[in-house]
């Protein structure tokens, strides 16, 4: 647990790892902010001490990430040159696709603690 901790924040994330009840499952919630300053964060679980499975919820989470659909979730009255979101569309998009990156980024660090 301390290992991926630690490869998170050195690739600029910070993370918050928390016990479930069961105490063979792991929550990792990682943050950051996106280029466009946007708080962005995904969790993802580690089963039992397998690396693995959570390079396996990592990767899933990875490969649903759909940058255009949230992208729109910035671009009604709450986003869109507001909180935070960028004015233009373009950017906003340039902007999720940035988050996608970190994400894929990071989940190559964590692969790389697997040897």
């Amino acid at each position: 647990m301390k290992e991926v901790i630690q490869c998170a924040e050195t690739n600029g994330w910070h993370v918050d790892a928390e016990k479930h009840q069961d105490k063979n499952i792991v929550i990792f919630e990682f943050s950051q902010f996106t280029p466009a300053g946007q708080d962005f964060f995904f969790s993802a679980t580690m089963q039992g001490r397998s690396l693995e499975s959570l390079e396996r919820d990592m990767e899933e989470y990875y490969e649903g990430f759909d940058a255009d659909s949230e992208a729109y979730l910035w671009l009604d009255s709450n986003g869109h040159g507001k909180n935070g979101a960028p004015y233009h569309m373009k950017d906003v998009l340039a902007d999720m696709e940035a988050a996608e990156d970190m994400v894929g980024e990071l989940l190559e660090a964590v692969r790389g603690l697997t040897g």
